[in-house]
């Protein structure tokens, strides 16, 4: 990895623990809620979806690496139906959080944390590039 790639994930984490520590927890007062994928209380149309994205990063997995077997540089093809599944999911639970438990805005921490794994592709993207 080269500077420009290490400085910028520490600039990303940095942010992110910023804004969740000092900004979120003590400026807004809003706790954090983790709810697991298969916890009880989650909204079953939503868990359904989650579980159809899921079932596509699996299904792109094994078709990129079918496709892909013979290249040299597959970091960056195998890494990305990863980071999008991660991506996908939380937006979908901020999405939930955002529905079924608006007062709380626990919806804040997910959308934070998808915003987090845009920046830390896009970085990992434009290091790779140059």
């Amino acid at each position: 990895m080269d500077a420009f790639t290490l400085t910028g994930l520490f600039i990303a984490f940095a942010s992110y623990l910023f804004i969740t520590q000092f900004y979120f927890k003590k400026r807004l007062n809003i706790k954090s809620k983790w709810r697991g994928m298969i916890s009880q209380d989650r909204n079953r149309y939503i868990l359904a979806f989650e579980f159809v994205i899921c079932f596509l990063f699996f299904a792109s997995m094994m078709s990129l690496a079918e496709k892909t077997s013979n290249q040299t540089n597959l970091g960056l093809i195998l890494t990305t139906p990863m980071f999008a599944l991660f991506f996908l999911l939380g937006i979908t639970r901020g999405f939930e959080e955002w529905l079924l438990h608006r007062e709380e805005k626990a919806y804040y921490y997910e959308w934070l944390g998808s915003i987090l794994i845009l920046v830390i592709f896009l970085i990992i993207f434009i290091g790779q590039q140059a």
